[in-house]
């Protein structure tokens, strides 16, 4: 786009406006890392921020506001100056608005991918003032495909409860995992995600801990803090670490999700252990116990030594049928 492209110039401090915060994406502001402090302290700015000049000459930060805040705190001169990359006021143009968010994108981006909540809250923004295909011909960007769905997919893990946006931004809770969180009453929400970051639950035992409870808060109308009460109350004698707690806690959802199937696998493994099978002898039940049937599994470590022990093994399997008949 002519006349909007982004230049460098020197800046004062002072005339970049930090309290608008109309283009941040990261809803969980935090201090500078020490190593960003660090690099600005020995290197200067190495990533100019890249800034929107105002028709009244101020600049708003459009990207990397934690440099600029890294900066103030090394520099501890608010009058002083800083590089920075400039984008020029334009709002008449029709095609402004997608230079605009699209570059702020591609700035964005040069310092690292972006999480999830601060993908959705980019598309959030962008909806307000772009149209349907421009919004899309922006998901590429960042990876995405071009699908009408997928800004609305991610526009809907903002009305999630503020803990579980936390753990889908810090990388803790799944995007599939936030999606079925919803069905969640916010409460609910807030207790999952505390347990999912407590055990550090992730990959299929995220997804187990969630459908289970929900499969048990719809059948009994209770809350989750209920639930996790009545397991506590059985555990509270019990010295476990993390790990073990959560093995804890994700078996007895299994038991209380499946109570018949639970039992029957125990009385199965009561009935393998009774039976003492050596070492490469396994035996396996039908799937969820419908039939009676078992099967005998054993291994060799070769055809040879399999053909040796053979004979007998056809000896004593003639003579079991002989019994039987």
């Amino acid at each position: 786009m002519k006349n909007a492209t982004p230049c460098y110039r020197q800046v004062r401090l002072q005339d970049i406006n930090l309290t608008d915060r109309s283009y941040i994406l990261n809803p969980f502001p935090q201090d500078p890392e020490q190593d960003l402090l660090h690099s600005i302290s020995n290197f200067g700015m190495l990533q100019p921020p890249l800034l929107l000049e105002k028709k009244d000459h101020t600049l708003t930060v459009l990207s990397g506001r934690r440099r600029i805040e890294a900066y103030l705190q090394v520099s501890k001169a608010q009058e002083c100056h800083l590089t920075a990359l400039i984008i020029p006021f334009r709002e008449e143009k029709p095609e402004y608005q997608l230079h605009l968010l699209t570059t702020l994108l591609q700035h964005q981006l040069l310092g690292g991918s972006l999480t999830v909540i601060e993908q959705a809250i980019f598309f959030q923004k962008a909806t307000l003032v772009l149209e349907e295909q421009e919004v899309l011909s922006l998901l590429p960007v960042l990876g995405l495909k071009a699908k009408p769905h997928i800004p609305g997919e991610l526009i809907s893990l903002l009305d999630l409860e503020p803990a579980v946006q936390l753990g889908l931004h810090r990388g803790i809770i799944s995007q599939r995992s936030g999606k079925k969180l919803s069905r969640f009453a916010p409460v609910d929400q807030k207790q999952l995600a505390e347990v999912i970051n407590t055990y550090q639950l992730g990959g299929s035992k995220q997804q187990k801990l969630i459908e289970h409870f929900f499969q048990l808060t719809q059948r009994e109308q209770v809350s989750v803090e209920v639930l996790l009460g009545r397991w506590q109350d059985k555990e509270k004698d019990k010295q476990l670490n993390g790990p073990q707690r959560a093995s804890s806690l994700l078996r007895w959802l299994d038991r209380e999700c499946q109570p018949r199937l639970t039992q029957a696998e125990e009385t199965f493994r009561k009935f393998c252990s009774q039976l003492q099978l050596p070492a490469g002898i396994r035996l396996e039940h039908s799937l969820s116990f419908e039939e009676e049937q078992v099967t005998l599994n054993m291994d060799f470590s070769s055809k040879e030594e399999l053909s040796r022990i053979w004979p007998q093994l056809k000896a004593l399997l003639n003579a079991g049928n002989k019994e039987e008949k």
